[in-house]
């Protein structure tokens, strides 16, 4: 069985980490192209930061200056104190030993204190770190028996941030009424004035710049499993070859001058007659599938070649234009494989200039 890349995708039209500076004001940044859907909308500052529309808030963190191991007596010094955010001040009792670890004395006092965290530096110093984020978070340790085993500042407050604004997005009032753009509005300026920012966001069909609005791209995949090449097999194959030799311009390929048609040439003439345009076109479409089919006919010799994938005969050609828009012409064609399964194939072509009748 024979394959190939499958390069007709339908279009996310989906725009990926667009790269854009700030205005001067330093607090509206403007997409290339109109934003459809806000939930798609994903914004990074620097290459570096994801920021939410909440905009990126940090804990409140505080960190002893004494590495462990620690040495740590019942009743001595094994009392500990914190009192985080607003709430109350809360006493716990730490694993008594001569040599306990900053790892170990982090999971036992996590376990024990509700609304912190205690992790582990680098350095093998003891911190703490709030659940919640932004300036709300807080943390303060009281004077207690452990705190100075820790390195633990008495009374001080250790307060969260909040290190890039909340943003929005807003109607830009100067577009199109059908496809009005969006703007993200920071709540106040960022500070940098260097600071750019990567926006991902799908657009409209119409402005998408990966079809040109037409739906399709023509592009090979990765499948996210494995990430390997998305292929087409079969009637799926059938239906890509069939396209790829009728939308190519005959002759583009030095190496093989016979492959494709001269359709896009052919739509584009101004002619007198549609039914003579008409049978030219089909014409030349039924050469092309010939040809396709006796390449067919030769890979059997060497390859498995599938019934669903075998171009048996072009049943029906026709040409439609759009009763909205008549610069669209739609290519109709109904190719049945040798499994005896129809398989309509139908592609939309747009013109500079209207179709002449």
């Amino acid at each position: 069985m024979s394959f190939d890349r499958k390069i007709d995708q339908v279009c996310t039209h989906h725009v990926v980490e667009e790269a854009l500076f700030f205005n001067p004001d330093r607090v509206i940044v403007k997409p290339l192209r109109p934003i459809s859907n806000s939930a798609s909308v994903r914004v990074r500052l620097n290459g570096v930061a994801n920021v939410t529309p909440a905009g990126v808030r940090v804990p409140a963190v505080g960190k002893g200056s004494i590495p462990g191991p620690y040495s740590i007596q019942a009743g001595v010094n094994d009392s500990l104190s914190i009192a985080v955010d607003n709430g109350a001040v809360q006493t716990v009792t730490a694993a008594a030993g001569k040599v306990i670890s900053a790892a170990s004395l982090a999971r036992d006092l996590s376990s024990k204190i509700s609304g912190a965290s205690f992790s582990v530096t680098k350095r093998g110093q003891v911190q703490a770190k709030t659940s919640t984020r932004g300036k709300a978070a807080r943390l303060i340790f009281p004077s207690s028996t452990l705190g100075p085993i820790l390195g633990l500042t008495p009374d001080r407050v250790y307060r969260g941030q909040q290190t890039v604004p909340s943003w929005s997005l807003v109607t830009d009032p100067n577009t199109l009424a059908d496809r009005p753009a969006r703007l993200i509005v920071f709540d106040s300026p960022i500070n940098g004035t260097n600071d750019y920012v990567e926006i991902s966001y799908t657009t409209l069909r119409q402005e998408c710049r990966r079809c040109e609005g037409v739906g399709i791209e023509n592009d090979w995949r990765y499948d996210r499993r494995f990430g390997e090449v998305v292929k087409a097999r079969n009637a799926e194959l059938l239906v890509q070859e069939v396209l790829k030799i009728t939308y190519t311009d005959k002759g583009s390929n030095p190496f093989h001058t016979w492959y494709g048609t001269g359709l896009l040439e052919a739509i584009g003439k101004k002619v007198t007659n549609q039914g003579l345009l008409q049978n030219l076109i089909l014409n030349d479409v039924q050469d092309a599938f010939k040809r396709w089919q006796s390449i067919k006919k030769q890979q059997e010799k060497i390859q498995d070649v599938t019934d669903e994938e075998y171009p048996f005969r072009l049943l029906v050609v026709n040409l439609e234009v759009d009763p909205q828009d008549p610069t669209i012409i739609f290519v109709n064609a109904l190719v049945q494989n040798r499994s005896d399964s129809p398989i309509q194939v139908t592609r939309g072509l747009q013109l500079p200039v209207p179709l002449e009748v």
